[in-house]
């Protein structure tokens, strides 16, 4: 069983953090380039400031609040179905793997998005004469965002769980629980017992005789 969690948590980890590479080019996709000045010795000036220094940033936060909502959906219905079908316990290892997973999942997701555009993007400022203006490449300037991913995923798996609580509907729980659950084994030595009483009464009314 304990092969079997780490599978598992492997899996979902291993999962999540491979949506986030994939999600980079559509970041890099969606997002507008604002405009930097060239400055002395290559330096990059921030100017003009436009809409776009901050719709860089805002196309991440969406795209990662996406990620973690469809992830934590999904890792507690396919956790939920495995425990059903197994009689295991399966939420802490994947709630702890989503949220690693999320994380790696967000660190991908800005390294693979910055990284497309970012030789040409050296390229042309090289080549560029201070206080040309041109278009910068893909940067994330808010880091925090890296964690909307995560703190979602985590969310939206908690809020999952939590109401699966209140139902009283934990597969491992319901499983234990259900009534009768020892019975075959107690109705098998009752049946035996009354075999074995039978047997002797028959026994006895035939010395008897």
């Amino acid at each position: 069983m304990k092969r079997r969690k780490l599978a598992v948590g492997g899996a979902v980890l291993g999962g999540t953090a491979a949506l986030g590479a994939a999600l980079g080019p559509l970041w890099w996709l969606l997002a507008p380039r604002p405009q930097v000045t060239v400055g002395r010795d290559g330096r990059i000036l921030p100017l003009p400031v436009s809409d776009a220094d901050f719709a860089v940033d805002g196309f991440f936060v969406l795209i990662m609040t996406a990620a973690g909502l469809a992830c934590g959906y999904t890792v507690y219905i396919v956790q939920y179905r495995l425990a059903a079908r197994d009689a295991a316990d399966l939420r802490m290892v994947c709630l702890v793997s989503l949220a690693a997973g999320s994380l790696l999942g967000a660190f991908a997701a800005w390294q693979v998005g910055t990284l497309i555009d970012a030789a040409e993007f050296r390229r042309v400022v090289s080549s560029a004469s201070p206080g040309t203006v041109v278009r910068s490449g893909l940067q994330l300037h808010a880091l925090s965002a890296l964690m909307v991913w995560p703190f979602v995923a985590v969310l939206q798996y908690g809020l999952f769980d939590a109401v699966s609580l209140w139902r009283g509907d934990v597969p491992a729980e319901r499983r234990a629980e259900a009534p009768g659950a020892g019975e075959p084994a107690a109705s098998g030595r009752g049946g035996a017992a009354g075999e074995d009483a039978g047997a002797t009464g028959g026994e006895q009314a035939r010395d008897s005789g």
